[in-house]
């Protein structure tokens, strides 16, 4: 019987995300301590969002993301990673993450992020 393939560790700086972040600027809606604000993502995946937002908010706070003809979910903010922005962590459940994946690859089409 042959050996199993090993599946080598991920090279130092190499990206070890679950899910494919798109690049893109789509506006949405981001609710949290009773704030209701329009928002512009920068950046999305599945399970987390960067997201530019006034007023921020604060780091561990429980907050809801809505994002047109992609969908709604809850959240908590984890970073600030610029001025203006906030890091998201998504908590989509398994049964929507790969509707919310094709979802958001159209969007990023119809709003394609900025060039540098």
């Amino acid at each position: 019987m042959t050996e199993p393939a090993q599946i080598p560790p991920p090279a130092a700086g190499a990206e070890r995300r679950r899910f494919r972040r798109i690049g893109a600027r789509l506006e949405g809606r981001l609710v949290f301590a009773g704030v209701d604000t329009e928002c512009l993502i920068h950046d999305m995946s599945v399970t987390g969002a960067v997201v530019e937002v006034s007023p921020l908010p604060a780091l561990g706070a429980e907050l809801a993301l809505e994002v047109p003809g992609v969908g709604f979910a809850r959240g908590r903010a984890m970073r600030y990673p610029e001025d203006g922005l906030v890091g998201i962590a998504l908590d989509v459940p398994e049964a929507r993450r790969d509707r919310i994946a094709d979802r958001l690859i159209l969007a990023a089409f119809r709003s394609p992020p900025l060039p540098d």
